[in-house]
């Protein structure tokens, strides 16, 4: 079975800003968060990554390159975002978000994430283990 790395965004300072959303979280919230995470961690290989194990890819050609985890706590739909990278059987976290009604918030979320993807892609340094 493959073992997935996650990593999370930090900026050019160093500073874990995925971390930094997820401790703003509730306990509840932060729970539910790795419950998912963890299933999708123990998936042998993408596929495994589906809507109904709490992934799905952001739709629109735009955003296609994102993926989203999926889950609800106390009828506020979360999603933070991420893409697979740097490298083979990793995922990195990018930006706490939620939806509601097909709109995210906070709003230009999709837009920040695609610019911390491209930071990452650029220079890999800038994702990092994370430690949940």
């Amino acid at each position: 079975m493959a073992k997935w790395e996650v990593r999370c965004f930090a900026n050019a300072r160093g500073e874990d800003l995925f971390d930094q959303d997820y401790r703003r979280q509730t306990p509840e919230v932060r729970a539910e968060f790795r419950a998912t995470l963890n299933g999708l961690l123990a998936q042998p290989d993408i596929i495994g990554w589906s809507r109904a194990n709490g992934f799905d890819r952001l739709s629109g050609k735009k955003f296609r390159a994102l993926g989203k985890l999926r889950f609800k706590v106390r009828n506020v739909q979360h999603r933070p975002l991420g893409f697979f990278g740097p490298g083979r059987q990793a995922y990195t976290l990018l930006i706490w978000a939620t939806e509601r009604d097909g709109k995210y918030a906070p709003p230009g979320i999709r837009e920040r994430a695609l610019r911390r993807m491209a930071d990452v892609q650029r220079n890999p340094g800038r994702a990092h283990e994370c430690n949940f």
